[in-house]
């Protein structure tokens, strides 16, 4: 970690509230970074458990880590007074319950270097916890992103998308904010480039936001304010938007058939049928 006095090139935000069984495995999969030219900012939103207190406490005598604490105001406004703390001009925020591949860093910081029309470098992401598998990550264009999140949130982007695009709005609580961060910069015409390794691992857990959040009323409650706050966005793109929902339903009607001519779902129905 840069610990020189001079502004390191990379710093990596990482809001913290109550995280203490993974916050260890995030801090130390930072550290072990083979770029070493970045810091660690970390914003603690109000943790009270002992456990979180102590590590961040630890953590902060760290070279190239500061830690600020504040009252208990949700991750978007964590992420943004972190990004504003933070001395450099690329952003990768991490949450503490993920957890980066040593590596990532040294494959996605020369991609922006080498292209100052690119606005984010992001990865393929490990499912970890309560999910299992790898999450391909989708195109961060338009169209793509007008009817899902197609990227992680631990994607490194520059400190201009962030402002541009009005850093992340603190009305979704639940989840959504980086969606909607990165909808308001592909609108403001920034482009993302994907490297197609698994290079962060995101967590899911029986308390995780994304799984709240995927509950009906939230859900569609969230979608919502998506399309209002974009509402003139959506109406230029409606037909995008349209066709994005059919493809992503075509996926899933594809999955369902392909889940329904497997030989062992097909033994199971008609196992299901002589015990009716």
């Amino acid at each position: 970690m840069t610990n020189d006095g001079r502004a390191p090139h990379v710093s990596v935000v990482m809001p913290v509230f109550d995280a203490g069984r993974h916050l260890a495995q995030a801090l130390d999969s930072v550290a072990a970074q083979t770029y070493p030219d970045f810091e660690l900012v970390i914003v603690d939103d109000g943790s009270t458990e002992t456990r979180t207190r102590t590590l961040l406490d630890a953590a902060a005598r760290r070279p190239g880590v500061t830690v600020h604490r504040t009252e208990n105001r949700g991750p978007a406004h964590a992420r943004n007074l972190a990004v504003e703390r933070a001395r450099a001009d690329l952003i990768l925020p991490l949450d503490a319950d993920d957890y980066l591949d040593a590596r990532f860093l040294e494959k996605t910081v020369p991609l922006l270097d080498a292209d100052a029309r690119l606005g984010v470098v992001y990865t393929w992401v490990g499912l970890v916890g309560e999910h299992h598998g790898v999450w391909r990550t989708g195109d961060f264009t338009l169209q793509a992103l007008l009817t899902r999140c197609t990227i992680h949130v631990a994607s490194l982007y520059r400190r201009k998308l962030w402002a541009d695009a009005g850093g992340y709005d603190p009305r979704f609580v639940e989840s959504c904010e980086d969606w909607d961060l990165w909808l308001g910069a592909v609108e403001r015409g920034w482009r993302g480039q994907c490297v197609p390794e698994v290079l962060v691992y995101y967590r899911r857990g029986g308390t995780s936001r994304e799984r709240h959040s995927r509950t009906p009323g939230i859900s569609a409650r969230l979608m919502r304010t998506i399309v209002a706050k974009h509402r003139a966005l959506y109406e230029a793109h409606l037909e995008d938007a349209m066709a994005g929902m059919y493809e992503e339903r075509s996926k899933v009607n594809l999955m369902l058939e392909r889940i329904y001519d497997h030989p062992a779902m097909r033994v199971l129905l008609r196992l299901r049928d002589l015990i009716r």
